[in-house]
């Protein structure tokens, strides 16, 4: 129900957006460009407005900047008139007698009359101690009772640290007297000594501050910071609401008051702090300025941008109106050009003369339906055909298979599908580059196509180096015969820019209906076959029902093999080597079995390839190194000490971690590496050889034993030999047992045992059945025998009693 709803709204918002015209194309280009005529008059409305903000915020600043000039110059004339008069009174001996004498009435006479020359609010004299002597708002006596002390915070403008730290100079503050601001100037008295000070000052008042209004053009307020802690205004030239304002700033801490000047804004004012006094008697002024005032020249300016604005977007509507009708009167013509050709009516032309885009667009509009009309006979080309070979592709034989398919449903003949895959090809184009592979694709093309063509077989390109057959109304022994065919058409050496490329073919065959019903069916059992005959270089092979079984087999006995690795179904038996120069029993190859829990036992020889294929034999070596060494561990721990040989294939050659994985196990078993030898057939050297020759020498850097499994069977080489860090060779069985009957046999044993021990390297024999080639392989100088005579290979407990049952005279099987 929910879905229907939504449904329902949204056919009825788009009903609506027709009938209001919203869907067509004219309306939207109008509106878009009036969109961004808007956008683009906003963002100038907004620059104009701002830049006319920061022309008056700079203006305020520059006005405040002045304003501050202006008040600190005033404070300081101010000061310096009334160091001139205290100068002249501190000058005087008369007054300078009265103070050393200490007549009070005197004193009182002199600061009250210097006082009123110079229309000062307050005139003191202070002595050295910081008390007030005389006092001119006091009349006929001197000040000594302890209120009057400098100390006392209703007299902050006169600290006693402040007049003993001025050796003789004049002394100018802001200060507060009983609860008023004042500016005063202390000058010393001197007889010649400094006898005390005296002390003038003007009242920093109400009409203070009107009159800096005047001269600076600024509200001026003096703010002064009471015992609680509290700025509180003093003296102020704004009227009583906005000095409520202020008062109400300073308590919140919009203004806020540091030791250093400062700028906010409060109340339509912009205002600077200008601090007067420091931190003794912590007075500051607010100079303000009002924004209604200042931001008045600016006010017409924005009218002004503000009807420019709504003239442009008018015009802008109108234009873009007039636009949009000039770009969607064309199109309908586009529009009844492309439903024609959409239904397949090429011949049509539109009709639009014009030198504008709109008549580029009509021309390209042409072009593009001749284009059209050939991309689609070209494609119908293509669908089909094989751009490398020329030969059918892979939808053309899907669709020819298919039909053979049910016309042989339906009574026809039967017919058959051989698949072929070049053998090598990848060598080729990994090697010679792929222009030497296309060459290689496109003359076997041809050839099979010359070969097939008196038969009418349809030979097809699948991809890559893959090509298909298909054999109408053929048997599996025509089918057989063309194969056969095929292979030998393309046995013939391929020249390739002055290279000779001999790339021969693997062919598999299948057969309708024996071998499948359909066509997936058939193409994928004929690719079987075709990878059978891979695998045993036969050239041609016809699908066998029990190749997709051994697969599957191959596929489950991959998983099967995990679950003994993680279960315990693989386990170790162990084939001792003797010395044979003193019959000693050295060491034991570990080799690996399989007890599969519904195969039983399972030969090496059909999972360990398989593994190597796969790359699980990294896993299954990994494996066996752990426990040959775990089981070579616990025999020296009961004195049985026997060395241990493991075999490592070509993928463990290539794996960088196995040295630091071996070192690792050796050292949780605490089994020094000399005890440890690794096999290595010549063969996995061939792989990798440098990093298999890496491997090697990390192995024996570490002190684990190397030695060169199967020798002669493989790609023997000196140079290699030379270069790998080996101390033994084993030599291949199949030599050791042909010694009995076979002189060549013997001379090849011979030979590599004096090469061996002219390279310093030990020879064990394996392999050995009887007692006649024992004896042979001991006259020969061979090192060590391994063999059925001397013993099978044997679980870890029957092993033990092996060796412990030996005897070394004679060297008898037990």
């Amino acid at each position: 129900m929910p879905g229907m709803l939504r449904g329902r709204l949204r056919g009825m918002t788009r009903g609506k957006l027709a009938s209001l015209g919203l869907h067509r194309l004219r309306t939207k280009i109008t509106l878009v460009f009036v969109a961004l005529i808007l956008v683009v008059l906003a963002v100038m409305q907004m620059t104009a407005s701002r830049a006319l903000n920061d022309a008056s915020s700079a203006q305020v600043a520059e006005q405040l900047s002045v304003g501050q000039r202006v008040f600190c110059r005033a404070l300081q004339t101010k000061a310096d008139e009334l160091t001139q008069v205290a100068q002249v009174v501190t000058a005087d001996f008369g007054f300078r007698e009265a103070v050393a004498l200490h007549d009070p009435v005197t004193m009182h006479s002199a600061l009250e009359n210097v006082r009123e020359r110079v229309h000062a609010d307050v005139a003191l004299l202070v002595d050295l101690s910081g008390a007030v002597i005389a006092d001119s708002r006091v009349s006929g006596v001197a000040r000594d009772d302890a209120d009057t002390d400098a100390t006392d915070p209703a007299l902050p403008g006169i600290p006693r640290g402040k007049l003993r730290g001025k050796a003789g100079t004049s002394v100018s503050m802001i200060g507060m007297l009983g609860g008023r601001a004042y500016e005063l100037v202390s000058v010393p008295v001197k007889a010649p000594l400094i006898i005390g000070w005296v002390t003038m000052g003007f009242a920093l008042d109400d009409a203070f501050a009107r009159d800096m209004h005047e001269l600076s053009g600024l509200e001026v307020s003096l703010v002064h910071r009471g015992a609680s802690g509290r700025w509180e205004v003093v003296a102020s030239s704004l009227p009583a609401a906005d000095r409520t304002d202020l008062q109400t700033a300073l308590t919140q801490h919009v203004i806020r008051v540091t030791g250093k000047e400062t700028t906010s804004r409060v109340s339509g004012y912009a205002a600077r702090v200008v601090n007067l006094s420091g931190t003794d008697a912590p007075v500051v002024a607010v100079l303000q300025r009002s924004l209604t005032e200042a931001a008045g020249p600016f006010r017409q300016l924005r009218s002004t941008l503000l009807w420019l604005t709504l003239g442009g977007i008018v015009i802008s509507v109108l234009g873009a109106a007039l636009i949009a009708r000039s770009v969607t009167r064309p199109l309908a013509a586009f529009v009844d050009l492309a439903r024609r050709i959409g239904k397949g009516d090429y011949a049509a032309a539109i009709d639009v003369r014009r030198r504008d885009e709109t008549g580029d667009l009509a021309r390209a509009f042409d072009l593009m339906r001749n284009a059209i009309a050939e991309r689609e006979e070209r494609i119908t080309e293509l669908a089909y055909v094989d751009t490398l070979t020329g030969l059918p592709n892979r939808a053309a034989f899907s669709e020819q298979m298919q039909d053979d398919i049910t016309r042989a449903y339906r009574g026809g003949a039967p017919f058959a599908v051989i698949l072929m895959d070049m053998d090598r090809f990848k060598d080729v184009n990994d090697t010679l580059g792929h222009h030497v592979g296309d060459h290689l694709l496109w003359e076997a093309g041809h050839r099979l196509s010359t070969e097939l063509k008196a038969s009418g077989y349809m030979v097809a390109r699948l991809g890559g180096d893959e090509f298909a057959i298909l054999v109408r109304g053929g048997d599996q022994a025509a089918a057989h015969r063309c194969a056969t065919g095929l292979a030998s058409a393309l046995d013939a050496p391929i020249v390739v820019d002055g290279q000779t490329v001999d790339v021969g073919a693997s062919f598999g065959i299948a057969v309708y209906p024996d071998h499948g019903s359909d066509m997936h069916t058939l193409l994928r059992r004929a690719d079987l076959a075709m990878y059978a005959a891979k695998r045993s270089n036969l050239g041609v092979a016809v699908y066998e029902p029990d190749t997709e079984s051994r697969d599957r087999d191959r596929l489950s006995l991959m998983s099967d093999l995990r679950h003994a690795i993680e279960h315990g179904g693989l386990y170790l038996c162990y084939q001792p080597q003797v010395d044979l120069s003193d019959g000693r029993a050295v060491r034991v190859e570990a080799l690996v079995r399989w007890r599969h829990p519904k195969r039983g036992i399972v030969p090496p020889a059909e999972f360990i390839p398989f593994a190597e294929q796969t790359g699980f034999i990294r896993v299954i070596s990994r494996w066996v190194a752990a426990e040959a060494i775990a089981t070579c561990a616990a025999w020296h721990a009961r004195g049985i000490a026997l060395g241990m040989s493991i075999n490592l294939s070509a993928r463990d050659l290539v794996d960088v971690d196995l040295p630091d994985y071996l070192k690792r196990v050796l050292g949780e078993h605490a089994l020094a590496p000399h005890w440890l030898c690794v096999e290595i057939t010549e063969s996995a050297l061939m792989d990798d050889p440098e990093q298999a020759l890496i491997t090697m020498e990390r192995l024996h850097r570490m002190g684990v034993r190397i030695a060169i499994d199967d020798f002669g069977t493989g790609y023997s080489s000196l140079s290699y030999l030379k270069r790998m860090p080996v101390e033994e060779i084993k030599i291949d069985r199949s030599f050791v047992k042909g010694m009995a009957h076979e002189q060549n046999d013997t001379l090849i044993v011979r030979s590599t045992i004096a090469l061996g021990h002219s390279m310093g390297i030990r020879i064990v024999a394996e392999g050995i059945e009887d007692a006649a080639t024992l004896e042979k392989l001991r006259a020969l100088g061979c090192d060590f025998a391994q063999g059925y005579f001397l013993s099978k290979p044997l679980p870890e407990t029957e092993l033990v009693d092996w060796a412990q049952a030996w005897r070394k005279p004679g060297c008898e099987a037990v």
